[in-house]
Order: C-alpha cells, then sequence, then structure tokens
C-alpha cells in the first residue's frame, strides 16, 4: 500500500471566497496594495487548483523536465482560464511567455528545475518556498501571475509530499503576502543568492510549515 492524496477542492473554494470577502481589510495590513479580489481570479485560481489535483493523481513530479509544460500551462489558468476562444484572443501573450519561460536569460524554468534537484533532500516546506522565492525574485519566471502560478506549484510540491497545500487565508494572507512583496522588490545576483534569498527562503519555508490546514487535503490510499 502506498499513500497519494488529492485536494479537497470544495475546502479550497471556500478560503478563497472568505479572502475575497476580507479583502479590503486584509489590503490594509499588507506592506504594499494589491488589487482587489475579482471573480475572475477567484475562478481561475480554482481551476488552477483542479489542474494541480490531476497531476496529484497522475503522480506527475512538476520539476521534472518531462513536465515543465505543466508549469507554463498553469500561469496560462491563472490569467486566461482554459477557454480555448480565450486563450486564441491571447495567443500572442502565450506565444511571448512560453518563449520567456524557457530562454530568459536570468529565470527559465531550467533554472527552477537545477534548483530543485540540487535540493531534493531537503523538506517539502524547504523545496517548496526555494522554488517560489526563485520564481519571484526579480528577473521573475513569467511576465504576470507570479504570485498566483507560485501559490500552484508550491501546493503541489507539498501536497505530493502528504503535506497540506498552500491556500491563501484570512489568517494568512498577510505573512504569505508581505514576504513575497520582498522577495518580488529582490534581484536576483551573487550577493543576494548567497544572503539575502536564503534568509527570506528560510522564513517562508517555516511560515509554509505554520500555516498549512489539513482540511485542504485528502488522503488516498491504493493498494
Amino acid at each position: 500500500m502506498s499513500d497519494h492524496y488529492s485536494l479537497d477542492l470544495k475546502e479550497i473554494h471556500r478560503a478563497l471566497r472568505k479572502v475575497q470577502r476580507n479583502f479590503d481589510l486584509i489590503n490594509k495590513k499588507l506592506h504594499v496594495r494589491r488589487d482587489p479580489l475579482e471573480d475572475i481570479i477567484i475562478e481561475n485560481m480554482l481551476l488552477g487548483y483542479e489542474y494541480v489535483d490531476r497531476l496529484l493523481q497522475r503522480r506527475i513530479s512538476l520539476l521534472n523536465r518531462r513536465a515543465y509544460h505543466h508549469i507554463l500551462e498553469l500561469n496560462l489558468i491563472v490569467l486566461c482560464g482554459v477557454d480555448p476562444r480565450v486563450r486564441k484572443e491571447f495567443r500572442q501573450h502565450v506565444v511571448a511567455t512560453t518563449d520567456r519561460f524557457y530562454e530568459q536569460k536570468d529565470c527559465n524554468i531550467g533554472h527552477l528545475g537545477k534548483w530543485y534537484h540540487e535540493h531534493r533532500k531537503q523538506s517539502a516546506w524547504k523545496r517548496a518556498a526555494g522554488v517560489y522565492i526563485l520564481h519571484l525574485s526579480q528577473p521573475q519566471l513569467f511576465f504576470e501571475g507570479n504570485h498566483r502560478t507560485g501559490a500552484l506549484i508550491m501546493s503541489h510540491i507539498l501536497a505530493s509530499d502528504g503535506k497540506p497545500p498552500f491556500v491563501l487565508r484570512v489568517n494568512n494572507a498577510e505573512a504569505y503576502f508581505n514576504p513575497s512583496t520582498l522577495a518580488k522588490l529582490t534581484r536576483k545576483g551573487v550577493v543576494t543568492n548567497l544572503w539575502k534569498l536564503p534568509k527570506i527562503r528560510k522564513k517562508f519555508a517555516q511560515f509554509l510549515k505554520n500555516q498549512g490546514s489539513q482540511k485542504f487535503l485528502n488522503s488516498l490510499t491504493n493498494k
């Protein structure tokens, strides 16, 4: 027997809607104010979690080179959803994002995959935090949607290891957004890679460990 996991999509939906209802109060506490959580953002995030859940069922490792395209798809989902007509409208953006994803000089998916492989023996919280901070610091992996895509990648890394996925909630929003902003404002480089980014990663890994809620994860057992 071996355990694998699925996401509780209803609980995730409930949590995101609660954040949406309380976002004005949350925003006042943030170091940098964020745009309102419109319905389309919530709906696309839920589509993203559904995609992550399907990947979990198929036991796919996102940071395996053969699975990189799934990370690109997560970014397109949070920005454009899954409607082919919308994707067609944003065709130029899709092409440019794809080029950036694979070819950007200082941060492409190859860099994330290399980092993940080198740290594969670390805890899921450390691996999730490391990929997220590397993804989010400048230059970012994507043109847009880096926070949302990063949240989904972290959720997959954590849930694959039996840890609760990251889900934005009223009681973790401030502790999530403020270090995320710090990472976003930090540029990759020799000094930051050796000192600043590791400090941010360490604190963020502890945050992920402390804030996890088992209600977002279902354990399944295969014989």
